[in-house]
């Protein structure tokens, strides 16, 4: 019933399809819609929110903001809290909303997808709307790509992120380092990876350049090409079993190849797919 209710927002939301009849279109005071307690976005771009007020003081809002009802006349907001901001900076009253009947995990769900969908969460916003699914209504990695429209690989690579160390938490949150840096962080050790991280922010290095930083140095040229074969192969398995893959050739016929997880929930979803892979 969920994923019906679920579905049927998403399509609101993305404007494909006419109001389900368990939501309703009304003109509301806007000081009677309270902020959503789930919303992942902890950051607006003001400058953003200025040009859609001047946009929406012009044409008005051509999107109803989705809320749902609280009690006592009063409603809360499920997504659209750019709109609502931007609408109180141009001095409306009132806006049209699509009132819903979603309930706590549905409103949360629908804030991250309304919030992936239309403009880039900050990575650290994502993964913590994640682990938010997770702790509050014990979805797993699985059920979470699938609400969510992600890939399992994306919401395992962006929970991961709430494992580094602090400090390079606060450096992504704002904005200073990229996804693709954490992603090399996140595969080192804590002490090496803050070190890396503040030469990043210091001599402002791409993510290829950080990526090569990383890589050992070695004077002979067929090391350096077997490494650049045997790292295609390692991002094409990784991709394949949503888990970081390493493989380690000791010889032309030796080696070990080990499969790496951050989580409890991460080792369990290995176990099962090699399990799988056992039966077939």
């Amino acid at each position: 019933m969920a994923d019906k209710i679920l579905n049927t927002g998403l399509d609101a939301l993305l404007g494909d399809v006419a109001a389900p009849n368990k939501q309703s279109i009304k003109e509301i005071d806007l000081t009677q819609i309270k902020p959503n307690r789930f919303q992942p976005r902890q950051s607006f771009d003001e400058q953003k929110i200025k040009e859609l007020s001047q946009s929406i003081a012009k044409h008005g809002i051509l999107s109803p903001i989705l809320v749902r009802e609280t009690g006592a006349g009063g409603y809360e907001l499920i997504a659209g809290e750019r709109r609502l901001r931007a609408a109180k900076q141009a001095g409306l009253q009132t806006a049209p909303c699509m009132v819903d009947s979603a309930e706590d995990q549905l409103s949360l769900e629908l804030a991250l997808i309304e919030n992936l969908q239309r403009e880039d969460l900050n990575p650290i916003e994502e993964a913590r709307g994640y682990d938010r699914l997770k702790r509050e209504f014990s979805l797993t990695q699985d059920k979470i790509a699938e609400v969510t429209g992600k890939a399992r690989s994306s919401v395992a690579n962006s929970m991961r992120l709430l494992n580094l160390p602090s400090s390079i938490i606060e450096l992504l949150y704002a904005g200073e380092l990229e996804k693709g840096h954490a992603k090399i962080l996140a595969s080192m050790d804590p002490k090496e990876a803050e070190e890396l991280a503040q030469k990043i922010v210091s001599l402002g290095m791409t993510v290829k350049d950080a990526a090569t930083s990383t890589k050992p140095k070695t004077t002979k040229n067929k090391t350096k090409q077997k490494n650049r074969d045997l790292l295609n192969i390692e991002e094409e398995l990784s991709e394949c079993m949503g888990h970081k893959i390493q493989i380690d050739q000791q010889t032309a016929s030796k080696g070990k190849i080990s499969i790496s997880y951050s989580s409890k929930d991460e080792r369990e979803s290995i176990i099962s797919k090699l399990l799988k892979l056992k039966k077939n």
